[in-house]
């Protein structure tokens, strides 16, 4: 099934994501892939997520714990963008090494 929606701004972003999980032919669950966090009052960041749900819940939770403990690198701590980028990545392909 294909949804088409059309939306028309003067400014702004709209984001949207999938809510729908599958773990077999039936076992069809929700659960958020988008994710909105502040870790500073002049940022915003908005994570979306797909693939393995494990992985996403732990860069998450790591994600929240360094800013939780004001780790010397977070989303907090972060002066460019890009290297927000190579931080949730360098989180991802750790917690990916470590369930392999």
């Amino acid at each position: 099934m294909t949804y088409r929606i059309a939306i028309r701004l003067d400014e702004g972003l709209v984001f949207v994501a999938d809510t729908r999980t599958n773990a077999g032919v039936d076992n069809v669950n929700t659960y958020r892939k988008m994710h909105v966090l502040t870790p500073a009052p002049d940022r915003l960041f908005v994570l979306q997520s797909a693939g393995d749900l494990a992985t996403t819940q732990e860069v998450l939770d790591r994600i929240r714990r360094d800013l939780d403990k004001g780790a010397e690198s977070s989303l907090a701590t972060v002066s460019h963008l890009f290297e927000a980028a190579l931080y949730i990545g360098r989180l991802s392909q750790e917690v990916a090494r470590a369930h392999a």
